[in-house]
């Protein structure tokens, strides 16, 4: 859970900005809504010294202290910086490279979030806190640099099950990271395999075992990895969809099945080499589940 202050002569720019700021942090993190702190804290005159801040026709970029746990990697803390200064930046109109960010990086057992004191063992008080702000522990080796390229544009806000065959979304690339050469040729492709984080599943409706799919008791009971609901182990969705066009870093799709603001992992090409070789075979409730899904 990061927490971000920021200090700046000038007013703060709003509730529903800051709100948003917030939520772009987790999205880039894939962590739920609510697990970023942020505040703004306007600085009175005779508190600073900054000469940029002197200058009454200057922009007063603010400087920001972000605290954050000492799991996250660099190129994690890197993508987070880069985020900050890039919103910062666009929502003030304030010069990028006057922004300033520093990081310290929270130490296991002296934390205390939500009334629990993080341990990277398990063995602090209170219990383990590791992937409690949707994360998975990494210790043991675990994988842990996967950071969002891109993120969902579209008109979907709400997490629905059906109707996602007409909606349009942009896929854009993060700006700090990469140029359109990126995107090179794929628009010589009809179609693409996006794989995204379901940002908005909180981890304590994670399923682990087995449930009717839906939640429908006339489908049968099927383990979460014979099913492609949302709620799983790690959050991770793949989908298939049309490539309508690229355009600088934007990739413009129909029919991905992902909210406004998911963050996203990886874009492929969709190569038909890759379709199954034999027939396919699924049980009849899954014709009934995704009757209405596309």
């Amino acid at each position: 859970m990061p927490v971000i202050r920021l200090f700046s002569p000038a007013p703060g720019p709003g509730a529903a900005v800051l709100e948003q700021l917030a939520d772009d942090v987790t999205g880039l993190l894939g962590i739920p809504r609510g697990h970023c702190w942020l505040w703004w804290q306007q600085l009175p005159p005779g508190t600073f010294h900054r000469p940029e801040w002197r200058d009454p026709d200057g922009t007063p970029a603010p400087v920001g202290f972000v605290v954050c746990k000492e799991t996250y990697s660099t190129s994690q803390v890197g993508e987070l910086l880069r985020l900050l200064q890039q919103r910062l930046g666009d929502l003030l109109g304030v010069p990028r490279e006057e922004i300033y960010l520093t990081v310290q990086r929270a130490t296991a057992g002296e934390v205390l979030v939500r009334d629990q004191v993080w341990s990277a063992d398990g063995a602090g008080a209170g219990g383990d806190l590791a992937g409690d702000d949707g994360r998975t522990d990494m210790t043991d080796g675990a994988l842990t640099d996967l950071v969002p390229i891109a993120r969902v544009h579209n008109d979907r806000r709400e997490i629905l099950d059906d109707n996602w065959g007409e909606v349009a979304s942009v896929i854009r690339l993060d700006a700090g990271r990469f140029t359109p050469e990126a995107l090179l040729a794929l628009d010589s492709f009809s179609h693409l395999e996006v794989v995204f984080h379901f940002h908005l599943v909180p981890p304590h409706k994670v399923q682990e075992g087995a449930r009717h799919p839906r939640n429908n008791p006339d489908w049968p009971r099927a383990g979460i990895f014979a099913q492609r609901g949302k709620n799983r182990p790690n959050r991770i969705g793949v989908s298939r969809c049309r490539l309508v066009k690229t355009e600088g870093l934007d990739v413009h799709v129909v029919g991905l099945d992902a909210v406004d603001g998911t963050p996203v992992l990886d874009i492929k090409p969709y190569l038909r080499q890759f379709g199954p070789r034999e027939e396919v075979v699924q049980p009849a409730w899954v014709d009934d589940l995704m009757r209405h899904y596309y």
